[in-house]
């Protein structure tokens, strides 16, 4: 009997320190979710429906900026909301497409297509600063893709042939224009202090700003490329994450982690449970990984799996991670989705969930990716049934550390 206690006790003991080391085995939280007030505070008719996943950008006062296409009415348009859900402005873009919006500094950077361009606007009032239609400047075809860093605003877009880089200063004067190094337009661009980043999906390139013009640095070959998957995830993963010592991530088959320098950092193999999925990822103060499956997984950066979700068994909704969550400040994790609003804790076990089995969420429709405000407060955009949301959170607002959403940060800048 005293060998079999001892036995026993050497296995909990094991079993515990490999837990805490992050082993390779999944680890399965089981669900203990708080009551609590989740419901909506405020609603905003935009008055059209669209596909689209809308990621606002968010100021330092909790105004929220949007631009979103009318597939009916053959335009765009773009609008800013108060933090009570008033509307601060309205107004149309000649464009058949919209891109991402972007805030720094009281401005607002929205990319378009068809025409080919960009618009800024004073944050405060929807003022037109300026506009530049690249189409007829540079003869680009290609959406731009757009970061904010070092008071500059910098593009990637391209012609049916070549692609190009162009730094404007938040004036719209040009700065530079530089060819670049593959056909037509990347999929992304991040900036890192002054290293612009970008990929084609073949390869992921480096080249800096000078201030006069940029240089190429480097090209990092990726292994294996594989086309996304679920259209409804294109904008995310078009986002490229960047971890606090500069490295890149770059979701394929499997996750590559490349440092500043062009070099691979770590491969974390994906087995064949994330085939269909089209997540994004998005990164823990700490290095951590979180990537959506249907489940929703956290690996650690040495890529052993942390934990697996196992929250589901819902009488009606059951939660499913189509995309990785947004990071608050306290490691809490939200998430939007169809019919419903879900918080993961740090540990994977379910926090609290907003559904038609608690009692709401039904009328909210397809709620997409959310994001926080610095009340802690959740916004989600439901584009299919034309409202925006804002949801009461937890007071706990986004991470400052990591890549805690799309796009980085509040103001969607893609850039460190």
């Amino acid at each position: 009997m005293k060998k079999l206690i001892s036995s026993i006790f050497v296995v909990a003991m094991m079993a515990a320190f490999l837990s805490s080391c992050g082993g390779k085995d999944p680890i399965n939280p089981n669900p203990n979710p708080t009551p609590g007030d989740h419901g909506a505070l405020w609603s905003y008719d935009i008055g059209f429906g669209s596909m689209a996943d809308i990621i606002p950008a968010i100021d330092e006062n909790d105004n929220s900026y949007y631009a979103i296409y009318n597939l009916d009415a053959n335009k765009a348009v773009a609008f800013a909301l108060d933090k009570d859900g008033n509307e601060l402005w309205k107004t149309e873009l000649v464009a058949e497409s919209v891109g991402k919006v972007i805030y720094s500094n009281g401005k607002i950077f929205i990319s378009t297509n068809s025409p080919t361009g960009v618009f800024c606007f004073d944050a405060s009032s929807g003022n037109l600063l300026w506009a530049k239609d690249l189409s007829a400047e540079y003869d680009f075809a290609w959406i731009p893709q757009i970061a904010v860093n070092n008071s500059k605003l910098y593009i990637s877009s391209g012609q049916l042939f070549y692609s190009y880089l162009v730094a404007y200063d938040f004036d719209g004067t040009e700065l530079w224009v530089k060819q670049g190094p593959t056909m037509g337009s990347s999929f992304n661009l991040n900036v890192n202090g002054n290293a612009l980043l970008f990929s084609d999906g073949d390869y992921l390139y480096r080249y800096d700003d000078n201030g006069a013009s940029c240089d190429s640095v480097w090209a990092y070959k990726i292994p294996i490329s594989k086309s996304v998957k679920n259209n409804n995830s294109i904008i995310t993963m078009f986002d490229m994450p960047m971890d606090e010592s500069g490295n890149i991530y770059i979701r394929d088959e499997n996750i590559h982690i490349v440092s500043l320098q062009g070099q691979l950092v770590k491969e974390i193999l994906l087995d064949a449970s994330f085939d269909n999925s089209a997540s994004n990822i998005t990164l823990t103060s700490n290095n951590d990984i979180l990537i959506g499956k249907g489940d929703l997984v956290k690996f650690n950066s040495n890529g052993d799996v942390v934990w697996v979700t196992d929250i589901h068994g819902g009488l009606i909704i059951n939660p499913f991670f189509a995309v990785a969550p947004v990071i608050a400040s306290n490691g809490d994790l939200y998430d939007a989705q169809l019919f419903g609003l879900y918080s993961i804790k740090e540990n994977g076990s379910l926090n609290w969930k907003e559904n038609a089995e608690t009692g709401g969420g039904a009328e909210f429709g397809n709620l997409h990716s959310p994001v926080l405000t610095h009340e802690g407060n959740i916004i989600s955009v439901s584009a299919e049934q034309k409202f925006v949301r804002c949801f009461k959170g937890d007071g706990k607002g986004l991470a400052t550390g990591g890549w805690p959403k799309p796009f980085g940060d509040y103001g969607n800048t893609s850039s460190k």
